[in-house]
């Protein structure tokens, strides 16, 4: 729960930083998938892990369109501070 906030609280501080809100998007997803494992485990259930695969290929996902729209943006504008 604590990092979860945490995540939150630097989602929305970074305002002007778009690689800090990608991180903190990422951090939010792994947290919920590690969660999700555990619940999985506790009640020994199947798809809890098929659940956290799916986030996990949905992160990567992310994380790889939004690298690619930042070095898009870079290569056409020469710099990426204050993208937001």
């Amino acid at each position: 729960m604590i990092a979860v906030i945490t995540t939150l609280l630097t989602f929305y501080l970074s305002k002007n930083n778009i690689i800090t809100l990608l991180i903190a998007i990422e951090i939010l997803l792994l947290t919920i998938t590690i969660k999700i494992i555990y619940i999985g485990g506790v009640y020994d259930d199947i798809q809890s892990t098929i659940y956290a695969l799916l986030i996990i290929i949905l992160a990567g996902a992310e994380s790889a369109i939004g690298l690619s729209l930042l070095v898009s943006y870079y290569r056409l504008r020469g710099k990426i501070t204050n993208i937001l």
